[in-house]
């Protein structure tokens, strides 16, 4: 009886030991529940509309938390759909500054490489969270709508210019990594071996990423950001700095209708014969001869919700160190190829009907992004299932049967997959800009079965944006004079 009682105290101070590893810097709950699942009601509350409602599911975080900087988007970005100004603006400010404190300590760094380590014996969802590049962008994206809607158009142009910094420093970065990969291979050969049966199995339990990718080429350009910049600074009269970020817009999205019409009006603007000649061949048509006593209507459409990452359990046979081959089950992220019910909305102005059209599809930045970050997961994972297991070797050691049995218990409960992201972002987002005579207009929208009528005014020579929002049967909409 007291060699048993032995045996349980060690085996439950080695299930503790790893359950302090793994989940002291993170909920306890991230180490048994995917964020994803975790997220169901917000977002259930969401696509009804019911932004208000969804606010207080946000999860309470604290400054240093794994997850601190990730509750922090979402809350923000629900407290803008709810039209809480203060709290977005707030919420998003404390995003910013500790993801601009983390950039800066070297000590943060240091600590986030030893969160790695404790991962591997529970999950990657016991890491501290990384802000992808996408993310980052659209944070800052907001943060100009908020500097908008309170009427500070150079607080928003601060933000846009940080905004477009983030996918040149990405850029950059991925460049740098290329030319890194070449000449660096330093994994072993044995984990490879490992990496790659999970690779083949995935391959046949996850659909392809790429259908859902599409044409997309990474995980952070985004022409919603730089056709927003734009506009600004267009409305800033600034004209050279709006022709660069329409000109990068359109690289990423030359079919977007706004892009094309943006790049002939600034080159008849700008006046340069030969600028005017080269954006009519490369647009496909004529420049607008200038307009008098009209104002620009410009429109930015987000619509649905990003869709969540799900998680694939996949049984995994490999030899132990005494060469019999034992299976393990691994949890890998992945997302479904069904793009959201998406589409355009309808611009409607007296007789003039016209429809947005697509800037970028957030979920094909999200997707990419994941499989941007796939090899290193599978990597962990390998590394998880060593450890793993001469963890449980060695709890059967000390703690023999209950030793094993708890520990096999809590490897097997503690297998989740990385479902974190930032998953109040819209599906996608679209646009529709035009110039119209001065004066009182009434703006009709549609976008399925939701409708939404605004009075506007259109003043000579100046920009209004309108900012909308589907989700579910109704419009949010945002009226920003520029």
């Amino acid at each position: 009886m007291t060699r048993h009682a032995s045996h349980c105290r060690s085996a439950l101070l080695l299930c503790g030991a790893l359950l302090l590893l793994g989940g002291c810097a993170s909920r306890w709950q991230d180490i048994f529940v995917s964020y994803s699942d975790q997220m169901v009601p917000l977002r259930n509350q969401l696509l009804l509309g019911h932004a208000a409602e969804a606010l207080p599911e946000v999860r309470d975080s604290a400054l240093g938390d794994d997850t601190f900087v990730l509750d922090r988007l979402e809350q923000g970005r629900i407290a803008w759909l709810a039209g809480q100004d203060a709290g977005s603006k707030q919420a998003f400010s404390a995003a910013d500054s500790r993801l601009e404190w983390e950039a800066e300590q070297a000590q943060y760094r240091l600590s986030h490489g030893l969160d790695q380590v404790g991962s591997l014996l529970s999950n990657d969802q016991s890491m501290a969270y990384r802000t992808p590049d996408y993310e980052r962008t659209m944070l800052h994206h907001y943060l100009a709508l908020n500097y908008l809607q309170r009427g500070d158009a150079d607080g928003a142009l601060v933000e846009v210019r940080r905004a477009n910094q983030v996918q040149e420093q990405a850029l950059k970065r991925r460049a740098d990594e290329v030319r890194k990969a070449k000449d660096e291979n330093d994994d072993t050969a044995a984990d490879r071996d490992t990496e790659g049966e999970m690779r083949q199995l995935m391959s046949r339990g996850a659909p392809d990423l790429d259908r859902l990718i599409g044409k997309v080429k990474n995980g952070f350009q985004n022409a919603y950001t730089f056709y927003f910049s734009a506009v600004l600074y267009e409305a800033a009269g600034d004209l050279n700095d709006a022709w660069v970020d329409y000109q990068r817009g359109y690289q990423i999205a030359p079919d977007n209708r706004s892009l094309q019409d943006a790049l002939l009006r600034l080159a008849q603007l700008r006046g340069a014969p030969d600028e005017i000649r080269a954006t009519e061949k490369k647009i496909g048509r004529k420049a607008p001869p200038p307009t008098k006593n009209q104002g620009q209507l410009v429109v930015l459409f987000e619509d649905g919700l990003i869709p969540a990452r799900r998680e694939l359990f996949l049984p995994l046979p490999i030899s132990t160190s005494r060469g019999d081959f034992r299976t393990f089950t691994v949890a890998i992220p992945y997302y479904d190829n069904r793009a959201s019910e998406t589409g355009p909305l309808t611009v409607e102005v007296g007789k003039r009907v016209e429809q947005t059209s697509e800037l970028v599809r957030l979920e094909a930045l999200a997707a990419k992004d994941l499989q941007e970050r796939l090899p290193g997961m599978l990597t962990r994972q390998a590394l998880r299932l060593v450890a793993k297991e001469q963890l449980r070797r060695s709890a059967a050691k000390e703690g023999g049967d209950v030793g094993n049995i708890l520990v096999g218990i809590f490897n097997t409960l503690s297998e989740r997959a990385d479902t974190r992201s930032w998953l109040t972002l819209p599906a996608q987002a679209s646009s529709w800009q035009g110039m119209l005579p001065a004066g009182a207009i009434q703006l009709t929208l549609g976008a399925g079965a939701a409708q939404r009528q605004l009075p506007l005014t259109i003043n000579s020579g100046r920009t209004t944006l309108v900012w909308v929002q589907r989700l579910g049967a109704g419009l949010t909409t945002r009226v920003m004079p520029l």
